[in-house]
């Protein structure tokens, strides 16, 4: 297993995204500084507002949207009437702990260890006594632990101020004030939250050592809630004094949690910030997502304690959910993924309720684009982004990608099948026929493309259409595994629209191409995530229209999520330049992911939250494409073609990936030395035939096929096949280990 150097940060962390940062999936924990006060932020998973204050049903459903598209711009069949101030229904604040010295705090020092996910830590006071702190999450326990050495000190526990004016919207909401209980060594923080949650907080100090563990609940269904505090409290209780006692047991199992999840994948790339921002990224990863957690959200569990999530801190059903998934399947972690998946099999009820109210078709799946728990729609039941048609869309292709990289059979049935049958069902009932024929869904648009001051809204965006073709292609497969009628798949597959590329490629629209520097690549998405049509012509075609409209007005991720497509394209420097403008600009200090552009950098056009936001938001998914992205350049598939090295750099004279997964479940190691790919191992996930392309990266052919005219690629040291290509009957379980050579 490759050591990973150590993340260090040597300033002051005084704003919420400058610190060091931990968690477990369920619980996170984020530092900063307050003069004498080192101030952790206490976040948990189920700290989210559920209410629905907007009403039953919205003033129109999407009949009406189309018949009167002027009607929809101007909000008319919107619910915008806010019936009551408590109408965000969005994560929540995290709760707050501080340790506190008796002097101010001068000065900081801390690495990360990623290998353990444990911290050292040295805070300068006033006066030049030094504090030396050890600080871990544990793995598979609601635990922070804190070790002090040098200083006196005091802690601290709070709920929400709901005073301040970042918060004061808790107080309009009428929750009620936390309340706080002393027992023995132990403080109980209790903060109400919502119609029926609580939270309890409960920090413990004895000698150097601190202890801070948190429950939440989000529904106490008929519990009273003295009875519900009560029991929230003796878990807490009995897991500081359960680990007090066995505190070695845990910090074995804690290590070996995390040595087990670095064991299975791994990317070197001899460029020192991309390789810390892929140990950085896989680091947050594992301490976000879990198999048996909640799905990742926008901030995930490091929320502010001092200040509402940005952007209401929900699940954003587009690329902002996908993008912290891809990594998850693309490094061989494709198990932390079932949370996403059970999630919104669960929500099934609700999603059906919303396309029924919203389209008045039955059995079918509608998403909102900003979701609550539940399936309710954050920000807005019925609002302008809640009522648009797509989100299930990028929802369905993340369930297909979780079958088609782990193969979970159990889930296909129960979960994804039923999932993505209600979805289709939705835009079979709304599909037009036409003149020339075919079926055409209506009212589609391509996010976010605005044009004369409202977004773009036509039939048969080019997204819509190609994601609809790739879940009617799976889904036929599907039913024929699971013995269901698969017809009814191809059937209607036939007669849907084709989507029809342009001179300038892939159009946002049919005879629309893209006119103006764009954010969100969605008219690529056959490239990615889709992966019909890749290293063609018209994939670079379609590259090359987004480039030439700039990139004023992209967005952070933006970058991470174009290298994907430079190395789908066959652009390897392209790829790793994008990689590197995103780690020098849109970075905070402690890693994660800037809105804009905060530190002035001059690469984005500064409006409103696309750049130069001055706050201490950030978001999670940008970072997770960074991760991606850096597996994608090693290797990609589209239908039986793979393709080794072709997002590598010419400057990369070493590299080397392990055990990157691709669809399939086929697991790939490769090693790139001397400028060229020296060997390759490939572990099948299940048996069918393959076609292998091997990069010369150093030195490409012609764009259009990236094929090499030499070399000799030797399997297993027998077989041998000249030209760069390499056709591979796999069958599941075997190993397969090819060396290739000039």
């Amino acid at each position: 297993m490759r050591a990973k150097n150590k993340f260090i940060i040597d300033r002051l962390p005084k704003k919420f995204n400058e610190g060091m940062f931990w968690g477990n999936g369920r619980m996170g924990s984020l530092l900063y500084v307050e003069q004498n006060l080192a101030c952790f932020a206490i976040d948990h998973e189920q700290l989210w507002e559920t209410r629905d204050s907007w009403g039953e049903a919205p003033k129109g459903c999407f009949k009406d949207f189309i018949e009167n598209p002027d009607k929809f711009f101007d909000g008319t069949y919107f619910n915008n009437e806010k019936k009551e101030v408590n109408y965000y229904r969005t994560k929540l604040p995290a709760l707050s702990f501080s340790v506190e010295f008796a002097e101010e705090i001068t000065g900081f020092y801390g690495e990360l260890d990623y290998m353990t996910a444990a911290s050292e830590i040295v805070f300068a006071l006033h006066g030049g006594k030094k504090v030396h702190c050890t600080v871990y999450l544990d793995s598979n326990e609601n635990l922070l632990k804190i070790k002090v050495d040098g200083a006196k000190f005091c802690i601290h526990a709070s709920g929400w101020n709901m005073e301040a004016g970042n918060l004061s919207v808790l107080k309009k909401w009428g929750y009620p004030t936390y309340t706080t209980k002393q027992e023995s060594s132990i403080t109980h923080i209790h903060q109400p939250f919502s119609e029926n949650g609580l939270a309890v907080l409960s920090a413990c100090a004895q000698g150097t050592e601190v202890y801070v563990t948190i429950q939440a609940v989000m529904d106490k269904k008929e519990k009273n809630m003295d009875v519900l505090a009560g029991e929230l409290e003796e878990k807490n209780r009995s897991l500081i004094t359960h680990y007090q006692k066995e505190e070695e047991g845990y910090i074995l199992k804690h290590k070996q949690s995390w040595a087990d999840y670095w064991d299975e994948a791994d990317i070197t790339v001899p460029n020192e910030r991309l390789q810390q921002a892929y140990d950085s990224e896989m680091y947050k990863i594992f301490s976000n997502e879990r198999e048996s957690g909640l799905p990742v959200t926008l901030q995930g569990i490091w929320n502010n304690d001092r200040r509402m999530p940005a952007w209401c801190g929900d699940l954003h059903n587009d690329m902002n959910v996908q993008a912290c998934y891809w990594p998850v399947y693309k490094n061989n972690h494709g198990k932390l993924g079932a949370a996403y998946i059970d999630y919104y099999a669960n929500t099934m009820p609700r999603l059906i309720e919303r396309a029924e109210k919203l389209f008045g078709v039955p059995d079918a799946i509608h998403c909102p684009v900003m979701m609550a728990p539940g399936g309710y729609g954050a920000g807005g039941e019925w609002c302008f982004w809640n009522c648009l048609l797509e989100p299930e869309l990028f929802v369905s292709t993340d369930f297909v990608w979780y079958y088609e990289f782990t193969g979970d059979d159990k889930r296909l049935e129960s979960a994804i099948y039923p999932f993505l049958e209600r979805v289709i069902h939705l835009y079979q009932e709304i599909a037009i026929q036409k003149e020339d024929g075919y079926l055409h869904i209506p009212f589609t648009n391509s996010p976010e493309v605005f044009k004369d001051g409202r977004m773009l809204i036509k039939d048969d965006a080019t997204v819509v259409i190609s994601t609809l073709h790739y879940l009617f292609d799976h889904m036929a497969e599907y039913a024929v595994k699971l013995k269901k009628d698969a017809a009814r798949y191809e059937e209607f597959n036939k007669k849907l629209v084709p989507v029809v590329a342009g001179e300038k490629g892939y159009p946002l629209f049919p005879g629309e191409d893209l006119f103006e520097s764009h954010r969100h690549f969605c008219q690529m998405f056959p490239v990615f995530p889709l992966g019909i049509d890749i290293h063609s012509d018209l994939a670079g075609r379609s590259l090359d229209a987004v480039i030439d409209k700039g990139y004023t007005e992209y967005a952070s991720w933006s970058f991470p999520y174009l290298s994907i497509f430079a190395s789908r394209c066959g652009r390897g420097n392209m790829a790793a330049m994008l990689l590197e403008l995103y780690c020098q600009v849109f970075r905070s200090r402690n890693t994660f992911c800037a809105n804009g552009d905060p530190n002035w950098c001059g690469v984005l056009r500064v409006a409103d939250t696309n750049a130069g936001e001055p706050s201490d938001t950030f978001t999670l998914e940008a970072g997770f494409i960074m991760a991606a992205a850096m597996s994608e350049m090693f290797v990609h598939r589209s239908g039986h073609e793979v393709y080794l090295a072709y997002g590598i750099p010419k400057e990369w004279k070493t590299a080397s990936c392990r055990q990157m997964v691709i669809e399939g479940g086929h697991k790939i190691s490769m090693e790139l030395e001397n400028y060229r790919i020296k060997n390759v191992t490939v572990e099948a996930g299940k048996t069918e035939e393959l076609k292998l392309h091997f990069a010369d990266y150093g030195n490409f052919s012609d764009r259009e096929n990236h094929e090499l005219t030499g070399g000799t690629i030797y399997v297993d040291g027998g077989q041998s096949v000249a030209g760069g290509i390499l056709p591979l009957k796999v069958e599941k379980g075997k190993v397969y280990r090819l060396a290739y050579s000039l």
